[in-house]
C-alpha cells in the first residue's frame, strides 16, 4: 500500500472479525488480526494504535496511584493530549459559575513511546502547578485559543498603532538606510495610509481602503497584496473582503523612449528658463539643469545616482575613457550597491558636447527624495515629452544597437541580466527593433563573400596605385639630390 494512503488512513473505523477496533481490549493488541500477510500495512497501523492505547492506560494507572489528577488522552491516532480540571481559560466560565472547568489540552505529543513519556512528565508538572496554585494559561497550553485572544487584543488597537508595530517588525529584516526607508515609504506606507488610522482593525476598514483605488490598476493590485500581508500580521485569517477586490496585475504602459536626436533636442530645451515658473525653480541655473540632463542621458544613471557620482575620479586626467564611478556612501547606499565596473559613455563625444567635465551639480538642500523629485518636476515643466528614467531606458537600448553584450550592459546599469532582459527590452518598440535589425542583419549581409571579394579588389588596386606613386616620388627625390650635388 502506498505510504500516502497510510498517512490518511483512519484507523479508528477499522474492524476485524465483526469487532470495531474501539471496542477491542488494548491489552490484547498482539491478537488483533493475524500477521498474515506480512505486507498488510493496515494491520500494522491498527496494532500500533492499540499498543499505544494500552501504554496510555498503563501510564494513567501509574498517575492515579501517585494521585495525579491529570490524565493522558489519545486525541487522535497520531497525538496525545492531557485531560484534567483547570482554572477557566481567559473569557471562559465553568458550569454554574465555577472558576474551574475540565479541558483537554493538546500539547502535540506524538503517539509513540517517547510521546507517552513526555506527556507523563508534563502531567506531573501541571499537577504540581495546580497544587501550588502557580498554574497559568500560557500560549503553548492555549494553542488556537491563544491566537483568538491575540486577535481580540489586536482588534482593540487602533490601526495607526498596528502600523507602528508593523514597521518595527519591518526593520528587523531591513537596514535603516536610504534604500530601506524608501522601501518602507513606497511599498508599505504608501498603501497602508489609505486605511482609516483612528479606528480598530476591521473588515470595513479594509473595504474603505480598497474603495479608494480603481479596478484593474496597479494601485489596486499592490494595495490588495499589502493589505493581505498587514492582515496576516494583525492575526486575520479571513480575507474574503480583500479577495473580493483582487485584480490582475496590469501590464505597464509602453513608454516612448527618446531617440538620440530627441535627446539632443531635450538638452537645449531643458536649458531654457521658464519665466512663468515660480522663482524657486530658478535656484537651479540652466547650465546646472543641462549638466544633470547630460549625465542622465550619457551614462544611463538613475536620478538619485547623480548625487553618488565620484566627481574627483570623474575629473581625474587618468580617466581617459570618461568612466563614471559611484560612491554609495554619498547617498547612504544606491539601489543595487556599488557597480562592479565604471560606467562608460556609449557616445563618448557627448561628454564634450554636453560639457560634462564642467561640473554643475546644484548644491540644493533637502532629502535625496526631494532632490530627485525636483528633477522629475523640471522634466515635466520643460515639456520634454519623456521622464528622467526614460533616458536610462534609452541608454539600455543604445547599448543593444551598438551590439554591447547583454551581460556587459547589465553590469554598466547595475542590475542582473534577468532584470535587464525583463525590464529594459520590453521598452524596445517595433521601430527600435527594426533599426537594430537593419544595423545588425543588413550590415552582416553587406559583408558577404562577394562583397568582401569586391572590397579586396578595390584595396589591391589602391595598393598598386600607391606603389606607383611611391616609385615616382622616389625618382623625383633622386633627381633633386643629383641636382644639388652638381651645383
Amino acid at each position: 500500500m502506498p505510504s500516502n494512503e497510510s498517512s490518511t488512513y483512519n484507523v479508528r473505523i477499522s474492524e476485524w472479525d465483526g469487532i470495531p477496533i474501539e471496542q477491542w481490549e488494548p491489552a490484547k493488541w498482539k491478537l488483533w488480526k493475524p500477521k498474515f500477510p506480512a505486507s498488510d500495512e493496515y494491520a500494522k497501523i491498527e496494532r500500533e494504535y492499540l499498543r499505544i492505547k494500552h501504554a496510555i492506560q498503563q501510564a494513567n494507572l501509574a498517575l492515579s496511584l501517585d494521585r495525579i489528577k491529570i490524565k493522558l488522552k489519545l486525541t487522535s491516532p497520531k497525538t496525545i493530549g492531557l485531560q484534567g480540571t483547570f482554572p477557566c481559560r481567559p473569557g471562559d466560565v465553568g458550569r454554574h459559575g465555577s472558576p474551574n472547568k475540565q479541558y483537554t489540552i493538546s500539547c502535540a505529543f506524538a503517539a509513540n513511546d517517547t510521546g507517552v513519556k513526555m506527556a507523563v512528565l508534563k502531567a506531573r508538572e501541571l499537577d504540581l502547578q495546580l497544587i501550588t496554585k502557580q498554574f497559568q494559561w500560557t500560549p503553548e497550553l492555549l494553542g488556537k485559543q491563544s491566537q483568538k485572544i491575540e486577535i481580540k487584543n489586536q482588534e482593540r488597537k487602533l490601526i495607526d498603532q498596528l502600523i507602528q508595530e508593523y514597521e518595527q517588525e519591518f526593520w528587523k529584516n531591513h537596514q535603516r538606510n536610504r534604500q530601506g526607508i524608501r522601501t518602507w515609504e513606497t511599498h508599505y506606507m504608501r498603501h497602508l495610509k489609505k486605511l482609516p488610522q483612528d479606528v480598530p482593525m476591521s473588515e470595513q476598514a479594509l473595504v474603505t481602503a480598497l474603495e479608494k483605488t480603481q479596478p484593474n490598476t496597479s494601485s489596486r493590485f499592490f494595495l490588495v497584496w499589502q493589505l493581505k500581508k498587514f492582515g496576516e500580521f494583525c492575526g486575520i485569517d479571513d480575507f474574503k473582503a480583500i479577495y473580493a477586490y483582487m485584480t490582475p496585475n496590469p501590464h505597464p504602459t509602453i513608454r516612448k523612449i527618446p531617440l538620440d536626436e530627441e535627446v539632443l533636442q531635450g538638452f537645449e530645451k531643458i536649458g531654457m528658463p521658464l519665466s512663468a515658473y515660480a522663482s524657486k525653480e530658478n535656484v537651479t541655473l540652466p547650465e546646472q539643469w543641462q549638466w544633470i540632463y547630460g549625465m542622465l542621458a550619457t551614462y544611463g544613471l538613475r536620478p538619485h545616482e547623480l548625487f553618488a557620482v565620484d566627481i574627483a575620479a570623474f575629473l581625474d586626467p587618468a580617466n581617459t575613457f570618461h568612466l563614471v564611478n559611484l560612491n554609495p556612501q554619498l547617498t547612504e547606499g544606491t539601489k543595487t550597491g556599488e557597480r562592479s565596473c565604471g560606467i562608460p559613455p556609449l557616445h563618448p563625444h557627448w561628454v564634450e558636447l554636453f560639457n560634462l567635465k564642467n561640473i554643475c551639480l546644484p548644491e540644493s538642500e533637502g532629502t535625496l527624495s526631494n532632490k530627485t523629485a525636483k528633477i522629475q518636476i523640471k522634466f515635466r515643466t520643460s515639456q520634454l515629452g519623456f521622464r528622467p528614467y526614460d533616458l536610462r531606458h534609452a541608454y539600455a537600448i543604445r547599448g543593444h544597437r551598438l551590439r554591447v553584450p547583454i551581460k556587459t550592459m547589465a553590469d554598466y546599469m547595475g542590475h542582473t541580466v534577468q532584470e535587464h532582459t525583463r525590464t529594459y527590452q520590453r521598452w524596445m518598440n517595433e521601430d527600435t527593433n527594426l533599426e537594430i535589425y537593419k544595423e545588425v542583419v543588413i550590415y552582416r549581409q553587406g559583408t558577404s563573400k562577394e562583397a568582401l571579394k569586391e572590397r579586396i579588389k578595390e584595396l589591391e588596386a589602391e595598393n598598386v596605385a600607391i606603389k606607383a606613386e611611391n616609385a615616382t616620388l622616389r625618382g623625383l627625390l633622386v633627381q633633386h639630390q643629383l641636382g644639388e650635388l652638381l651645383s
